[in-house]
């Protein structure tokens, strides 16, 4: 038994590093207080699942309309390190009501000001015309204790119209604190949504390659992948009133995700660390 009890414990040290983490998930709530939320309607409980296929989650963070360096949770319900600044205008929803966890995931959303960007020097994180945005911080270290080589981000969005009103979406660096005061380079190509239905149980992947105002893709979210950066701000945009003509422009966020990318040992580095584990315990039984 003693010898197992090593061996186990030889190999789990081994393998630490590469353990399938857990994921960070925001459930942006119709509520318009701030901070943590989750005594609001459409609250995600701990051990309710939720996400578009290839991303369900339990664990979400519930969040209201603005906040300030809020530590978020893992998928686990454990500290993950990983902090977020957030603001909008105010909060609403599309409807979708609270009768499943995707519906509460897809039915509170940090609503649009309509009003394009205004990017000063320094930079004004909580103006009007810059909402709504979202700021996460200090993803090395949640990444590292992962064992992840990178991350996606998945972004749900979906407003209270069936207009095809379209936003633009983007990650993006800052510096100068939390928030940032000074914007960096794009992190990400800009995609672009369009909204022609309000959420009725069926997730629709928006494509990267929709990456102009004309070329706009129905859906209700989109997902940025390979990122490795320790912080981002995600970024929208309403456009003016000028740049299409046949639908007002609106960028709402619902939600986000964040996906460690982390490497699975093959078969055979598994039988290597199996291997050290044995060796381990011979080395222990000499001494």
């Amino acid at each position: 038994m003693k010898k197992k009890a090593l061996l186990s414990a030889a190999i789990t040290a081994a393998m630490s590093g590469l353990a399938l983490g857990g994921p960070i998930g925001i459930n942006y709530v119709n509520n318009d207080d701030g901070f943590v939320q989750n005594g609001a309607a459409d609250a995600l409980a701990p051990t309710e699942a939720a996400g578009a296929p290839g991303y369900v989650q339990f664990g979400w963070n519930n969040m209201g309309r603005w906040g300030q360096s809020v530590g978020l949770n893992d998928s686990g319900g454990g500290a993950s390190g990983v902090t977020t600044t957030w603001d909008s205008a105010n909060t609403w929803n599309d409807g979708a009501g609270t009768a499943s966890p995707n519906a509460k995931l897809m039915h509170g959303y940090l609503d649009a000001t309509g009003q394009a960007n205004w990017e000063t020097v320094p930079y004004q994180f909580f103006w009007n015309e810059n909402k709504p945005e979202a700021y996460l911080a200090n993803l090395s270290g949640w990444m590292a204790a992962n064992g992840a080589v990178s991350y996606d981000v998945v972004v749900y969005t979906d407003g209270d119209a069936a207009s095809g009103r379209r936003g633009e979406y983007w990650l993006q660096a800052g510096s100068g604190g939390d928030p940032p005061t000074a914007l960096g380079p794009d992190l990400t190509s800009h995609v672009f949504a369009r909204d022609i239905e309000n959420f009725s149980g069926t997730f629709t992947q928006v494509p990267l390659s929709a990456n102009t105002l004309a070329t706009a893709a129905d859906g209700n979210f989109f997902v940025f992948t390979g990122l490795t950066a320790d912080s981002f701000m995600l970024r929208s945009e309403e456009h003016t009133s000028t740049d299409i003509t046949d639908t007002t422009l609106r960028a709402q966020i619902n939600g986000i995700q964040i996906i460690p990318n982390v490497v699975v040992p093959e078969p055979a580095s598994l039988a290597l660390l199996a291997l050290a584990g044995v060796g381990l315990i011979a080395r222990r039984r000499r001494g």
